[in-house]
């Protein structure tokens, strides 16, 4: 099965022609934090673990569905900003079913995995995509690690930007997949409610605003998660659906939300909210990959992400449930839409 549409890999240069390397190298030497906290944990097919990149002190929490990779086809998920758990384990036995494992990726300094370095959160930087490249770089050389071959790849929310640029830069992806994607559109008017959407347009507009928003934000993440995520998902009967039945698992993201630091938040809102250099007309010509959504989305986000995705020529596809986590809500239907893409599920 061929795993791509283009001949060769995207070159970095087209990323950032800033000296990449001496960044990712800045991040090689960035301190591990402990995924774990010490603590003792009973063994289960979903538990959490701790891996450090070979000849490196950067570590990334992970969950490897049923411990050890096996040979069924990897769907690495990528968290976004606000929700930094794995999915459900009735999510990862439904796919485990139709031959793939789930590979729960928590993206550097969202919570346990090791902080992104400061080196690579200066605005130039982030602006230009060297950080998102970066990380990309950082990501590819955990899959290889890994040994992760045919990967379908679940970008989530805000990290897509990071996705976008390790779908081009890796042959061991068959297919990207960008849920609750945001290309180069305006979507802050479908954020509800206004004191949220208030809240966004504050963050991007200057550092004392990131750090005043991520503090609000962090204050009603620890005291009611669940209220927090019911306001943020509330236009989605998938998405409530979700959380309803699995309320641990948010409570657990509000807390890991705790740890992030406010200069990797504006990062990443940067990254997912401001224009992106990368994304020219066509970008997506020549990759398999497809703009995953839910029709619980709202009319206006529909509306931009159909007229980016015929710019930047890649599919679209609505599943019936969920708007956020549209691939969590809708797991029937994302199930096809790989198989559409890639025919048999089962990788070899």
């Amino acid at each position: 099965m061929s795993r791509r549409f283009h001949s060769a890999p995207y070159r970095l240069e087209s990323f950032a022609p800033i000296g990449l390397a001496s960044f990712v190298l800045t991040a090689l030497q960035s301190p591990v934090r402990n995924a774990l906290d010490g603590s003792d944990h009973v063994w289960s097919p979903r538990r959490e673990q701790f891996i450090s990149l070979d000849g490196s002190n950067v570590a990334f929490r992970a969950m490897i569905y049923r411990g050890q990779t096996a040979q069924l086809r990897p769907l690495l998920i990528l968290n976004s900003v606000e929700f930094s758990m794995p999915p459900s384990m009735e999510f990862c036995e439904r796919m485990w079913a139709t031959g793939m494992q789930v590979v729960f990726v928590e993206r550097l300094g969202f919570g346990s995995s090791s902080p992104l370095p400061g080196a690579l959160l200066e605005s130039d930087l982030i602006d230009q995509g060297a950080a998102a490249a970066a990380e990309a770089v950082l990501l590819q050389r955990l899959i290889s690690q890994l040994q992760l071959q045919q990967v379908v790849l679940l970008g989530m929310g805000s990290a897509n930007p990071v996705c976008y640029r390790l779908s081009l830069l890796s042959t061991d992806i068959s297919l990207s997949l960008y849920s609750n994607v945001v290309f180069n559109k305006d979507i802050l008017d479908v954020f509800h409610p206004k004191w949220l959407q208030e809240m966004f347009r504050l963050m991007l507009h200057s550092s004392a605003g990131v750090k005043i928003a991520s503090a609000g934000i962090k204050h009603r993440l620890r005291h009611k998660p669940l209220e927090f995520y019911r306001l943020l998902m509330h236009q989605s009967r998938g998405d409530v659906r979700y959380l309803e039945a699995n309320p641990a698992d948010f409570v657990a993201a509000g807390q890991l939300f705790q740890r992030v630091d406010w200069k990797t938040i504006d990062y990443d809102m940067r990254t997912s909210l401001k224009p992106d250099p990368l994304l020219k007309d066509g970008l997506f010509s020549g990759v398999r990959a497809v703009a995953f959504s839910g029709a619980e989305t709202p009319e206006h986000w529909q509306t931009q992400l159909n007229s980016e995705a015929e710019r930047l020529s890649i599919p679209v596809a609505y599943a019936p449930h969920g708007d956020f986590l549209a691939p969590y809500a809708s797991p029937d239907f994302l199930t096809s839409i790989i198989e559409q893409n890639v025919g048999t599920i089962r990788a070899g």
